[in-house]
């Protein structure tokens, strides 16, 4: 996996303000969930408990069941 250096450096400053909502978008294949699992590993690597992270890939099954906003909630 490749280091994204360059975006985790600006995205950093972000981690620990948890009154705002962050977004990671771009084109298809482009690397978010790359970026994504690397920013998760950082923040473990912080002391973040797994239980304080919540990762959900919609393009796996195992998630097919959240349709809506309530059993986002419920799954939350």
């Amino acid at each position: 996996m490749i280091k994204r250096e360059l975006y985790l450096k600006k995205i950093r400053g972000f981690y620990k303000d948890t009154l705002l909502i962050k977004i990671i978008y771009g084109l298809r294949r482009s690397g978010k969930s790359v970026i994504l699992t690397q920013i998760i590993e950082e923040l473990k690597e912080q002391g973040i408990n797994d239980e304080q992270i919540i990762y959900i890939n919609f393009e796996s099954l195992d998630y097919s069941n959240i349709t809506d906003a309530k059993s986002l909630d419920t799954y939350i």
